[in-house]
């Protein structure tokens, strides 16, 4: 059995996710290959959706959130000759041969982009492998609509049921197994443990200050906030590839102990060491943080799906979530100044705590395959 994880260059979380599932894969026993699939396509494609993500939520996020919105008000799935539909039907032709030449038994989409180029292809029977799209955020993107022909959707929680009924989606395909996170974030380590790996102190405070892997976000304002609070706190900063913010940051005198990094490999490490943490609500940060029952404050977030993610998690109570009449400072304080409140958010994260949605996900879709050879097997004995 071999299985194919189609991604697409957009931001680190949709690579984690295919790193996840590719590794729950392989420890069942499965081949498993991993590709970008506009990247094998056109790498000038693949070149273009990237930075045009990335230019549009740094610079163009009122835009970016303007398209989204107007997207999201649909009430009733897109035409069928539509612009995203025919794109991405002409452009799995490209990807149609290395399918073809593989023969694929699952293939794992960790993109809405993959997704409907999977869906084209089952839909003009390119393939028979059995199919999966992942939905990394904590809501439907507007372009799921587009992906009928998929066998399966994962999504983060059951709750999100409703959104894909709205968009025309088979709800009998969805598959509430959480965002397949890497097996690191589904363990904890003792706090105190984890301190002290991380040269921290072991009984005090600890706050966990991060921008996602592109760096994005003022957290300098954000520690100079948190720094003037009246609470004897060490906090762990973690800048990504924002250098020029490390660099800030490294030049800033602050009363608390302040541990700062640019790029890590161990942010379980990071969270298990920490009471809370505060950061931009992306899908795979946050589905991280709750497997770890580490209660979030989130803020900047990026306009659209990241504004959607907050929104579930502050509508569902198992996150904070920073408004200008809600500050930072603000946040972090009622969430500090009583021990309760910190394990009562614990509690309530836990059943959103997905930590197994990979093994869940690859057990699943293995069966899927075994069940079809099966029955494949009976009619040529019946024959």
């Amino acid at each position: 059995m071999n299985a194919l994880i189609l991604s697409i260059s957009t931001g680190q979380g949709h690579h984690a996710t295919g790193v996840a599932v590719a590794d729950a894969f392989e420890n069942l026993g499965v081949q498993c290959v991993t590709i970008d699939a506009y990247e094998y396509i056109e790498p000038k494609l693949s070149s273009l959706v990237s930075k045009g993500y990335l230019l549009s939520t740094a610079h163009a996020p009122r835009l970016a959130a303007m398209v989204y919105n107007s997207l999201v008000k649909r009430n009733s799935p897109s035409r069928k000759f539509s612009v995203p539909k025919m794109t991405n039907t002409y452009l799995a032709w490209d990807l149609k041969k290395h399918i073809q030449q593989n023969t694929p038994d699952i293939i794992v989409c960790t993109h809405v982009l993959s997704s409907i180029l999977a869906s084209e292809m089952k839909y003009h029977a390119w393939t028979d492998a059995v199919t999966a799209g992942i939905v990394t955020d904590f809501t439907v993107h507007p372009l799921w609509e587009e992906t009928g022909g998929i066998d399966y959707y994962v999504t983060p929680n059951e709750l999100l049921e409703f959104q894909m009924m709205r968009k025309g989606l088979d709800v009998r395909k969805v598959l509430p197994f959480g965002i397949p996170i890497r097996p690191q974030f589904a363990v904890r380590t003792e706090k105190t443990e984890a301190r002290r790996r991380l040269g921290l102190a072991p009984d005090k405070m600890t706050i966990l200050v991060m921008s996602g892997s592109m760096g994005y976000g003022k957290i300098d304002v954000a520690l100079s906030k948190i720094d003037t609070l009246p609470f004897d706190i060490q906090i762990i900063t973690v800048c990504g590839n924002n250098a020029d913010m490390y660099k800030r940051i490294k030049r800033m005198k602050f009363r608390k102990k302040m541990d700062v990094y640019r790029y890590v490999n161990n942010i379980d490490l990071m969270m298990d060491a920490a009471d809370c943490i505060v950061t931009k609500p992306g899908g795979i940060t946050s589905s991280e943080a709750l497997a770890k029952g580490l209660p979030m404050i989130m803020l900047n977030p990026i306009p659209g799906h990241e504004m959607r993610n907050a929104e579930f998690m502050l509508n569902n109570g198992i996150a904070l979530y920073v408004t200008k009449s809600f500050p930072l400072e603000e946040a972090v304080f009622s969430l500090l100044k009583h021990q309760g409140r910190l394990d009562d958010l614990r509690k309530t994260i836990e059943p959103y705590a997905k930590r197994t949605a990979a093994k869940d996900l690859c057990e699943f879709l293995i069966a899927r395959v075994d069940e079809k050879q099966s029955r494949a097997d009976s009619d040529a004995g019946e024959r």
